[in-house]
């Protein structure tokens, strides 16, 4: 590998770019790494609050190391840097396995998605690229001494790699997107309206109920949440307040993936609870929690669906606001 300097310098500045990304993003949004420990479920012999704001400094530290050590101190680098990839690796894969859909902020604030396949795929790549980089330190190599050794025809290939790559990364990533369907107090009043898809619940009494059904006497607020996620958490410790400023006009349901974790739900009322048989409701809405959706009770869709802890929050705002200026029957 060391043979290769274009080569080389292409696996270590792509490792240098994903650490770097990542630590500066897990640095911005700290609350995110947290939660990413709580949405793995990492084990508590890893205590989260001191891992998860050493992590991001780690990775930054990792990703200049990678830089700057000469051949002898880069295979200490390159050893951690594949123990970190490998034990990322297996948390995804271990997550795949969960009853629930989990989401991860594996890269911060810009890496909020829900991990499937193609997150463990991605891992792996990264994983066999750090073990690369560990054979090109065992064998001699540095990013110093592979800059070296360019001649022009090297430069020309490595910036063109490295040309190719950004152009990759500003297609790809395309402009950023609101989760909310309804983003403003005054969409609300002009959503366009769909009837009530078909979805089941158990509520907390233990009643099956259809979401039409739900909603037939009362405008009901749907809250889907998951156990052990930072931000259902916090959006759960919410749900007793917005509940008793939304009736009697809206009543709100907290929809959890299972009768055990709607069961234990200790941040709200328990008679706010429910769970979905097979995740329904969050599939027939595509939504990742925490999400909300208002059901109307003509019938349709009065709001939503939202997804993500700040768009929920600003939603219910929203409908609050709305029922605020709506007058009264009295009036």
């Amino acid at each position: 590998m060391s043979q290769a300097p274009v080569a080389a310098l292409v696996v270590v500045l792509t490792l240098v770019a994903v650490l770097l990304v990542s630590g500066v993003a897990k640095l911005r949004d700290p609350r995110a790494t947290r939660d990413a420990f709580a949405a793995l479920r990492v084990p508590p012999i890893v205590p989260a609050d001191v891992a998860a704001p050493a992590l991001s400094w780690l990775e930054v530290a990792l990703a200049v190391l990678l830089l700057v050590a000469p051949a002898t101190g880069l295979v200490p680098v390159a050893a951690l840097v594949l123990l970190l990839m490998l034990a990322y690796t297996a948390l995804i894969g271990r997550a795949l396995g969960f009853d629930e859909p989990v989401t991860c902020s594996c890269f911060g604030s810009i890496g909020r998605h829900d991990v499937d396949r193609t997150t463990l795929a991605r891992n792996v790549l990264l994983t066999a690229l750090s073990a690369i980089v560990l054979w090109f330190a065992a064998d001699g190599g540095s990013v110093p001494s592979a800059v070296g050794a360019l001649d022009g025809g090297d430069w020309a290939a490595l910036a063109a790699t490295l040309a190719a790559a950004a152009v990759a990364v500003l297609v790809l990533s395309g402009p950023a997107t609101d989760a909310s369907l309804v983003p403003a107090e005054e969409d609300l009043l002009d959503y366009e309206r769909q009837a009530i898809p078909y979805g089941a619940l158990t509520l907390h009494d233990g009643r099956s109920t259809s979401l039409a059904q739900l909603a037939a006497a009362q405008a009901r607020l749907l809250v889907v949440l998951n156990p052990g996620c930072g931000p259902c958490v916090r959006t759960a410790e919410k749900l007793d307040d917005w509940a008793a400023l939304l009736a009697p006009a809206v009543g709100a349901v907290a929809i959890y993936p299972d009768e055990a974790s709607a069961r234990a739900a200790g941040e709200h009322a328990p008679d706010l609870a429910a769970w979905e048989p097979e995740l329904n409701v969050r599939r027939v809405f595509s939504v990742a929690a925490p999400a909300a959706v208002l059901l109307g009770a003509d019938g349709y869709l009065a709001g939503g669906p939202v997804a993500g802890e700040d768009d929920v929050a600003a939603f219910v705002e929203d409908v609050l606001g709305v029922l605020t200026e709506q007058p009264s029957p009295a009036e």
